[in-house]
């Protein structure tokens, strides 16, 4: 058996706490080792007496046609990998984690990775995103407001209604629209939560033929609420979305901010003649409540000299135009309310309606910034149809240079509405009661945010990047949820893009259940909550779903909105069977929580017990029991991956079948309710397919050709947590290797996320939760609002006609988790106690050193079983603090020592055919440590501390960052993270390099490259000698930047004269024989570098070159490409080919005349810190433009 890590040795020499096991491939075993576990133990000596001689027959076949690659370059594993986890319970304290501000420094070498990040901004102090770039009208750099119930998208202009102008790849119109299922064109407008359409076709579905049963819903949008418009008098000069272009402005921003919701954009209008400012509010507490500030002045100082006056019309207006699949009912100026109202109702829908109603406010202020006038708006004489506007005129002077418009909208539809009024009386209601209190708005808009948020806070000292990416994600979904619900009898829908966008159709999916409830449910339970609700309220309608068909229980449609009916974009039969699972699961995670007082017992009998009773008796209806193997069986199913549609026995799908039954029947044990004895039976018998190799298939007849959309198999280590004994992690570690190199690169931000909790909780060795983890926010996340798109490739030409969903909260609520429950171990669990036949609810945490992010990470207001906690992870121990609340808590920390992830299933060919015995090495251990932590006191652990992969390798979870260009999706840190089944692949083949930045000064002697299935043609190593004192450098120039109390213009001037001293001190005269690299490690450390050093050209020695040790070495696969590799259909785990290398230092060629810096000397020059990878073409030398696939490199002293 190959060690995955070393690659090169066999490991037959087991540790005495080891069993070697013969293990069936069929889930027969599973059944006898649990019944008979005790019986096992007591054979154990036995088994050691002939563990060798097993060993030698089935553990190390031979490879006869393979080079033997044992020798010193690599290193061998130990198994033995216990460690002592005994935690202390004492009283709670506060925990501060330290900041590392050289890696969060070099950690913003992420954002250039970023698509589309060219003049963006992130103010990091304030939770402000923006950008200073006034872009045609394009989805992607366009922010919202929303607050759980009223939505919009922003123009570029800050206000109003506005189609996509741009695509950002291509010239293809196409590119302009939204995608399935109604393709038509992608708009910057507004919406209300719940406000559903029925159309009688859609442009594509996947059941067509349902529409004769009734049609699909889709959501419709509602007229902008945020148009506010203004020209200059007698001009055609008009301030809007339409008419404004970038030749006219100067000075922009437009900026969100995390911490409010609130859009604000400027800029100076018209060669700089006026200021335009305006501020978008949706209230996060008054729901049906938006308004908007716009502010328009002079520029004064940039007046013409002959100038006397400004005259400006304002225009307040609702356009029916600006709403989409809406019949309009009514709309005009309300002269006894003083406003303009519009009321529209979704297609085919006449019971039901939104309405809007708009007032306004005008103050004319003077020089001094008194008001000088208040001007009212009355009726526009305008005549054009669908169009309810209100007018004002106004004129700018030097004495009165300044005008301030407010416009207040109240906006209610028929499934929010709980009064006897008229959606349009209520509507009218809000926006007049508000009308002229905009500073207290803003101060309890502000209030309500800041308790939604309460104590929930995010803390990754060494990495602003990821802190970005987690604080955004919780934004994102809060903005676009509500804490309130209607009434429990509705819940509140929670579609894919939220409330700014028709992606989708604004329609839910099972995105809502198992991606965005997962993610809230800690800090913002209320809200998750409301949004299982959601469920709740279309049970019933799933009963008669599952009726019509002919089965028992309940069966949810794939999609559904206003209506949970089976219709062509959400069938509920031969399709995604698997989201009554994940409706289930997510329920059931709610009392599992019990983060709140009343997701109790009552919850459970009332809410949980009837959704996850109607799906056990859905599925015992449902699958088919195959009397040859005595097996049950799925048939005609799609899993999470929608490339394999309609095939039988979804790993996925079964697995959750078989964990369903168990929480049925453990749910029913507990409510004394009555159980189905079939439930257990199923459970215990459902087919989970697997390979000879032991890989679980993601259906029955997978072959190796697959390319998975998203992560799929792997769900079921997480979410659904099924790992529960060493028999099982063995097959998830393989699988987890297996399907890394699966995944499609043009993939949903729905695989990585889940990799993340995967690898943290199934490998004891390397890092590459971490790298998993930058995979699935690199690829996804847009600037400049830190928005997800649905893809990693948002070009139409590239990504097969694809236009992604944007904004994408499941990506979102992913990487949320990931953080959250990836990182830290964390799972809601419970056991059934024997003796009480009640459900014990307890809370895993399984704290790792995380060797990329020192100093740890902090989850703050966690909540759990009614109290609040923190969990702080340190470089040495991992901490639970039970800081609000009145409730004792149960943490279990899990034994990680009886998983094994060294020992992995290789494909090893034999007289060129395709065969292997079924084994596994096996620990028997006991699950792990309980802990009772009473309020007020706190849990203090010791991390597990995860093993090198390959001993003494220098360069295993260090920093890197990539000097080309990666294919979409890879990251430069899976080639050190310790997993030889991630990969950096370059995108160019004859360019590629890779900086890695070791900590600390290392000679290194030897090492080798790690393959995957694209070995290169040649690789070459440099270092840069003497990179203490670039470090020093580095340290002193960080502190100027940070420590000054200027403008970061003054703060850069300190740094220049800094480094101008620095030069005229040393010997610097060789600016023509250096290269760039050390102002590549001084941008990556420092960001501005570049922009500093070119502006100084006289400090061009600064750029010394580095010296290569290893140049242009040619790779020779240590192992023979096998010809039935092209053809096998076979699912195998693939060895890597690894090329080794050796330095000579006699051979290289140094310059001591290049020790340009100052304090440089000749002596310990092998030295170094910095080390740069360049791999050139491909051993195959194929057409094909990427570059090799570099699984990991080990650099040895």
């Amino acid at each position: 058996m190959f060690n995955i890590f070393g690659l090169s040795k066999y490991n037959n020499n087991y540790n005495n706490n080891y069993k070697l096991l013969v293990v069936e491939t069929n889930s027969n075993f599973f059944k006898t080792f649990r019944k008979y576990k005790l019986y096992f133990l007591t054979t154990f000596a036995m088994v050691l007496l002939f563990s060798s001689f097993l060993a030698a027959l089935t553990v190390a076949p031979k490879l006869s046609s393979a080079k033997d690659t044992s020798n010193s370059e690599t290193e061998t594993l130990p198994t033995s990998i216990v460690q002592d986890r005994t935690g202390i319970i004492k009283s709670a304290e506060d925990h501060e984690l330290d900041y590392n501000n050289d890696n969060r420094l070099a950690s913003k070498q992420f954002f250039e990775l970023l698509q589309d990040t060219n003049n963006t901004f992130y103010d990091e102090e304030n939770g402000i995103l923006g950008t200073s770039f006034f872009s045609q009208n394009v989805f992607s750099r366009q922010p919202y407001v929303a607050n759980g119930y009223i939505g919009s998208r922003i123009p570029n202009v800050g206000l109003g209604y506005a189609r996509d102008e741009i695509t950002l790849f291509t010239n293809e119109s196409a590119a302009l629209n939204n995608d399935w299922p109604q393709f038509n064109p992608r708009y910057a407008g507004s919406f209300v939560a719940d406000f559903y359409a029925l159309e009688e076709h859609l442009t594509k579905t996947n059941y067509p033929e349902l529409d004769d049963k009734g049609y699909p819903n889709i959501i419709a949008s509602i007229p902008d609420w945020t148009d506010l418009q203004f020209k200059i008098a007698n001009t055609p000069l008009w301030f809007n979305a339409l008419n404004v272009t970038a030749d006219q402005v100067t000075n922009y921003s437009q900026n969100m901010s995390m911490n409010n919701g609130i859009v604000n954009t400027t800029m100076d209008w018209l060669d700089g003649l006026l200021h335009v400012s305006s501020q978008i509010i949706a209230h996060r507490d008054i729901y049906p409540l938006g308004f908007v500030n716009l502010e328009v002045s002079l520029n004064t100082e940039n007046l013409p000299a002959n100038f006397t006056e400004c005259p400006l019309e304002f225009f307040d207006i609702f356009n029916h135009n600006t709403s989409w699949r809406t019949y309009l009912q009514d709309s005009g100026y309300d002269e006894k309310n003083g406003g303009i109202f519009m009321v529209v109702e979704p297609d085919n829908v006449p019971y039901n309606n939104a309405a809007l109603f708009s007032t306004a406010e005008l103050e004319l202020l003077s020089s001094t910034g008194d008001v000088a006038n208040n001007v009212s708006f009355s009726a526009s004489e305008s005549n054009l149809a669908g169009i309810a506007s209100q007018t004002a005129n106004v004129t700018l002077t030097k004495e009165n240079p300044k005008i301030i418009v407010r416009k207040y909208v109240g906006v209610m539809s028929s499934t929010f509405s709980l009064t006897n009024s008229s959606n349009l009386d209520t509507a009218a209601s809000y926006a007049n009661e508000y009308k002229g209190q905009y500073t207290q708005l803003l101060a309890s808009h502000d209030a309500a945010w800041a308790e939604l948020y309460g104590d929930a806070k995010i803390e990754i000292p060494s990495d602003s990047f990821l802190e970005l990416a987690a604080k955004s994600s919780l934004f994102h979904l809060l903005a676009n949820s509500r804490p309130n619900n209607v009434t429990q009898e509705r819940g509140m829908l929670m579609p894919v893009s939220g409330l700014s966008s028709d992606s989708y159709g604004g329609l839910v999916f099972w995105d809502a259940d198992m991606w965005m409830t997962p993610a809230l449910l800690p800090f913002a339970p209320k809200v998750a909550k409301n949004i299982n609700s959601y469920r709740n309220a279309t049970h019933h309608q799933a009963q008669l779903n599952a009726r019509e068909y002919g089965y028992a229980g309940a069966v949810y449609p794939w999609t559904s909105g206003g209506f949970s009916n089976c219709t062509s974009t959400g069938p509920c039969v031969d399709y995604e069977y698997h989201l009554n699972i994940d409706i289930a699961f997510s329920t059931l995670s709610l009392f599992l929580s019990g983060a709140t007082e009343d997701l109790n017992d009552d919850y459970l009998r009332y809410t949980t017990w009837p959704l996850v009773k109607d799906a056990a008796d859905f599925f015992t209806s449902f699958v088919k029991l195959n009397s040859q193997t005595g097996k049950y069986e799925t048939l005609n199913t799609t899993d999470p991956d929608e490339y394999a549609n309609h095939v039988d026995n979804g790993a996925y799908t079964n697995t959750g079948i078989k964990t369903l039954m168990k929480w049925a029947t453990d749910i029913g044990t507990h409510l004394n309710e009555s159980v189905d004895s079939k439930w257990m039976v199923i459970s215990n018998n459902m087919v989970i397919p697997r390979a000879e190799s032991g890989i679980t298939l993601e259906y029955t007849g997978m072959n190796s050709s697959v390319e998975i959309k998203q992560a799929d198999v792997t769900l079921v280590v997480y979410p659904l947590d099924t790992i529960d004994d060493p028999i099982s992690a063995a097959y998830a570690i393989n699988d987890l290797y297996y399907y890394s190199g699966k995944q499609a690169a043009s993939g949903p931000a729905m695989t990585y996320p889940v990799f993340v909790a995967a690898a943290q909780s199934l490998l004891n060795h390397g890092s590459s939760s971490q790298s998993y983890l930058y995979k699935a926010i690199v690829p996804y996340m847009r600037m400049p609002f830190a928005q997800f798109s649905e893809q990693s490739d948002d070009d139409y030409d590239t990504n097969g006609n694809l236009n992604p969903a944007f904004p994408f909260l499941t990506g979102n609520g992913g990487v949320l988790q990931s953080i959250v429950f990836g990182l830290t171990g964390i799972r809601y669990s419970y056991d059934m106690n024997n003796h009480t036949k009640k459900m014990d609810r307890f809370l895993k945490f399984d704290p790792t050193e995380l060797g990329t992010l020192p100093q740890g990470i902090a989850i703050r207001g966690f909540h759990y079983m009614d109290n609040v906690i923190d969990f702080i992870i340190n470089d040495t121990n991992g901490t639970v603090v039970n800081k609000q609340g009145n409730n004792s808590i149960t943490i279990m920390v899990p034994n990680r020592d009886k998983y094994d992830d060294t020992n992995v299933h290789f494909y090893t060919p034999s007289n060129n055919t395709l065969k292997r015995r079924s084994y596994c090495q096996v620990k028997v251990a006991d699950e792990g440590i309980y802990y009772t932590i009473n309020p007020g006191q706190e849990l203090v652990i010791p991390v597990y501390k995860p093993l090198l992969s390959v001993k003494g390798n220098l360069a295993e979870h260090r920093q890197i960052t990539n000097l080309t260009s990666g294919v979409a999706g890879d990251v430069g840190l899976s080639a050190v993270d310790g997993n030889n089944y991630t990969h950096w692949q370059p995108v160019d083949k004859n360019n590629a390099k890779l900086l890695i930045d070791l900590g600390s000064e290392q000679q290194i002697n030897k090492g080798y490259i790690d393959w995957g299935s694209r070995p290169a043609k040649n690789i070459s190593i440099s270092i840069l000698p003497h990179s203490e004192l670039l470090e020093s450098l580095f340290t002193n120039v960080t502190s100027i930047i940070e420590n000054s109390n200027g403008t970061t213009e003054e703060a850069t001037a300190e740094a220049l004269a800094y480094l101008e001293q620095y030069m005229s001190s040393g010997n610097g005269s060789i600016s023509g024989t250096c290269s760039s690299d050390i102002s590549d490690i001084l941008n990556w450390k420092l960001g501005s570098f570049n922009n500093m050093i070119q502006s100084l050209p006289d400090i061009e020695p600064l750029r010394e070159t580095f010296i290569t040790i290893v140049d242009n070495q040619n790779v020779v696969p240590s192992l023979p490409y096998y010809s039935e590799l092209a053809v096998t259909e076979e699912v195998v785990l693939l060895p890597g080919n690894i090329t080794t290398f050796n330095v000579d230092y006699s051979k290289v060629k140094y310059d001591t005349s290049l020790s340009c810096l100052p304090g440089a000397s000749s002596d310990d020059w092998k030295k170094a810190r910095y080390v740069v990878v360049s791999v050139q073409g491909t051993y195959d030398n194929d057409t094909y433009p990427y570059g090799a696939t570099l699984n990991e490199i080990i650099l040895q002293s």
